[in-house]
């Protein structure tokens, strides 16, 4: 294993038992087994570790491919965004736990929700399906479908049992028929 990742791996395990502010560098070179030295070669310090992590995260959520969803007829394609990210987010569950976790960062929950944003963004302004909405009501709605997002995942990555796909479902069916359709019989 490479030295940055034994550095974040350190930093990670460290970060389960103790917030952020209270983990040190010299704590993480002892978890690692690597000098002091050679991690403050790599980082700055451990809010660069950080960094470097949460990077890591959104490198892999951006790999997915383009935007799928098809408002002319309300529905995803087969190759869906959402999906995609979910499943992403699932390979890196145990990180972005940590993350959204008590001791974690809470810049990751704003960074993951504009992140979110930014990519719903481009969809809603490409699609005729808002036009009708101004530019402040696009941003809106999609800063709050993209915080609803980001709060299922919160859920979801505390709760293993449950999957992707349903996850994703439930999602899909909120976005698409709206919370009524989750109440009506």
């Amino acid at each position: 294993m490479d030295q940055n990742l034994k550095i974040q791996a350190a930093f990670l395990e460290l970060l389960e038992h103790e917030p952020i502010a209270e983990i040190t560098i010299f704590e993480i070179a002892d978890k690692c087994q690597i000098a002091r030295r050679i991690i403050f070669e790599k980082y700055s310090d451990k809010y660069q570790i950080l960094q470097a992590i949460e990077d890591d995260i959104f490198s892999q959520l951006s790999s997915t491919k383009k935007d799928t969803y098809r408002v002319d007829t309300q529905e995803f394609d087969g190759d869906d965004r959402i999906l995609k990210i979910l499943k992403s987010v699932y390979e890196n569950k145990k990180v972005i736990s940590l993350l959204l976790g008590d001791y974690g960062d809470p810049r990751f929950h704003e960074r993951f929700i504009t992140y979110l944003a930014q990519k719903g963004l481009k969809v809603i302004e490409n699609s005729s399906e808002f036009n009708d909405l101004d530019q402040r009501q696009k941003e809106l709605l999609i800063q709050y479908i993209s915080s609803a997002l980001v709060g299922l995942i919160a859920y979801w990555v505390k709760h293993p049992e449950m999957t992707v796909e349903e996850l994703h479902s439930f999602f899909e069916k909120l976005f698409l028929n709206g919370i009524t359709s989750l109440t009506a019989k």
